[in-house]
């Protein structure tokens, strides 16, 4: 046989083996073990049963009304470690957070822990202060609180890592010493002989007073989520705008040395989102063309002490793919920081499209 026929014979018998239209069956062994959790189910609950059990407990605290609170507590604090993190604040603006205040403001909390639940506190303490917990603290912090008296659980720097809507229940009752550094009133400037023309009569105190309802943060989010969703829906994109302008001019007001501690409120977390919703694309009228064009000079000088505030007033109404910040180093930290954070979030969301 020459070697061309051997050649022919060899792979035609290949092609007679091999099935080139359906794929073969692909068989990989299981692993001796899958990870899963073979603990019984727990038996069902409701979140109006619990509540009538914490409120009994509240009316008539007795043994048993009392050991009835107990268990709902328990359910209610393994919930927030089960629930997933980019639900809780969603889950926490509904009657799960109201049956979470409802806990913290009844009996219970001033009772001694049982043996067990003494373990379950220091289980709980344990996990939130393990080494790559950061992305679940928010959980850990929602199942400790209601095994904690009053004043008695402490998180490191809870005006930065706390996310507004869980920050104004922490400090009522964790950190009561920081009530009034959470609510004190942007300390507000006179309008500079460069200043621009007001974008908003909604100012100082009066709006400030804005991201203190809990009902009203929670339709500025709610409103940032539609226009991401449906970025073309008029009443939306009307609605922000108002918004946008409030916020702009929050920053163009506060005083410099407030600078951070306004960034640190709901004032610097709606800003945040708006920016990485993009809305700084969105220019509706001539008063949002007025503040583009008389913002962008007052920020190109980073070296005045308001820049700051300036930029982030300006980054509201611009592209942040437009903005090149070329000299970060005269920014403050905590705005350096915010925005290397911002930039890397959406990049990463670019990625994932």
């Amino acid at each position: 046989m020459g070697l061309r026929s051997w050649i022919r014979q060899r792979l035609n018998g290949d092609l007679h083996r091999i099935d080139l239209v359906a794929p073969g069956p692909v068989e990989i062994p299981p692993p001796a073990r899958a990870g899963l959790q073979l603990d019984p189910v727990a038996a069902p609950w409701s979140v109006a049963r619990l509540t009538d059990l914490l409120r009994e407990a509240e009316h008539q605290p007795t043994v048993t009304t009392l050991q009835a609170a107990r268990l709902a507590r328990h359910r209610l604090s393994r919930f927030w470690l089960d629930a997933p993190v980019d639900q809780l604040e969603a889950l926490y603006a509904g009657e799960l957070g109201t049956l979470q205040r409802l806990l913290l403001q009844g009996p219970l909390v001033q009772q001694d822990l049982a043996g067990d639940e003494q373990r379950w506190r220091d289980q709980l303490a344990h996990g939130m202060a393990k080494p790559g917990e950061e992305v679940r603290q928010i959980s850990w912090v929602l199942a400790l609180m209601p095994y904690t008296r009053p004043g008695a659980l402490k998180v490191s720097q809870p005006l930065q890592v706390l996310p507004d809507w869980l920050l104004g229940d922490y400090v009522a009752y964790c950190a009561p010493e920081l009530e009034e550094q959470l609510n004190q009133p942007a300390g507000l400037l006179k309008a500079g002989a460069d200043a621009p023309v007001p974008l908003t009569q909604r100012r100082g105190e009066q709006a400030m007073a804005w991201f203190r309802d809990a009902e009203v943060l929670a339709r500025m989010r709610a409103l940032i989520r539609q226009y991401k969703q449906t970025p073309l829906d008029q009443e939306t994109l009307e609605e922000l705008c108002g918004l946008r302008r409030v916020v702009a001019q929050l920053w163009l007001d506060v005083e410099v040395a407030q600078l951070q501690t306004l960034h640190q409120t709901a004032v610097g977390a709606i800003t945040r989102a708006l920016l990485l919703a993009g809305f700084g694309d969105e220019l509706l009228d001539a008063t949002d063309e007025r503040a583009r064009r008389e913002l962008l000079p007052l920020a190109r000088d980073l070296s005045q002490p308001r820049a700051a505030g300036y930029l982030l007033a300006l980054l509201l109404f611009v592209p942040l793919e437009s903005v090149t910040v070329e000299s970060a180093d005269q920014l403050p930290d905590w705005l350096t920081r915010d925005l290397r954070e911002i930039a890397a979030q959406l990049a990463a969301e670019q990625v994932d499209r």
